[in-house]
């Protein structure tokens, strides 16, 4: 999807991962609240090989609730829709899950959401999946990490049954390169946001973007 010049524009390893560990680990908490929207704003770019749709429900039948993914990618090639789930722990364990190398990464998600997501991968008919309260058939699932080696790529791939992985990397390489306003506009209120709240911090700066509310 990328070219090596693009490949340059941005790198998790040297962004994420230095000597000052807390640093690194506040950054990364930072850069997760927002970098699923990062992902939805590629998706919105006809460049993108992926349209998000929402976030899809997957139930047992018969189940009142069932739990909720991330993205329903449709495929703007053939249509086709995958279920999408995000996992972007840069820091965490000693950097240990920042860059995609291996299926054996994701052994330590326990969680019956994510459980689900990958029985998808093998079994797109496992569970009724819902987007927007709209029964759906999927044709498989995406997963999207913070970086991935080609070797993670095809390994996960092959194990698990996945259409495809995804890099955040490569989407913030690929919005670079597209250069769409959405994006560095809200890569500019996200920056505002920040100087608001430390200039308020160290006593400098009152709320410039918005009203403060009683």
């Amino acid at each position: 999807m990328r070219t090596d010049r693009l490949a340059q524009a941005i790198s998790f390893e040297r962004l994420f991962k230095t000597r000052q560990g807390q640093r690194d680990k506040f950054l990364s908490r930072i850069f997760g609240i927002f970098s699923e929207e990062i992902v939805r704003i590629w998706s919105r770019c006809e460049q993108a090989p992926y349209q998000d749709l929402g976030r899809p429900t997957v139930r047992l039948s018969g189940e009142p609730r069932g739990k909720t993914l991330d993205f329903t990618f449709r495929s703007r090639k053939d249509g086709r829709l995958f279920i999408g789930e995000m996992k972007c722990e840069l820091e965490f364990e000693n950097y240990r899950y920042l860059a995609l190398i291996d299926h054996s990464q994701l052994d330590h998600h326990k969680g019956d959401a994510f459980e689900r997501f990958l029985k998808l991968g093998r079994n797109p008919k496992a569970y009724a999946v819902l987007t927007h309260g709209q029964r759906i058939s999927p044709s498989g699932t995406i997963l999207v990490w913070g970086c991935v080696t080609p070797e993670g790529r095809k390994d996960v791939k092959r194990t698990t049954g996945m259409i495809d992985v995804l890099s955040v990397e490569d989407v913030i390489g690929d919005l670079l390169a597209w250069n769409p306003s959405e994006y560095h506009e809200f890569v500019a209120s996200q920056a505002q946001w920040c100087r608001e709240l430390f200039g308020a911090l160290a006593g400098r700066a009152p709320v410039t973007t918005g009203e403060a509310q009683l």
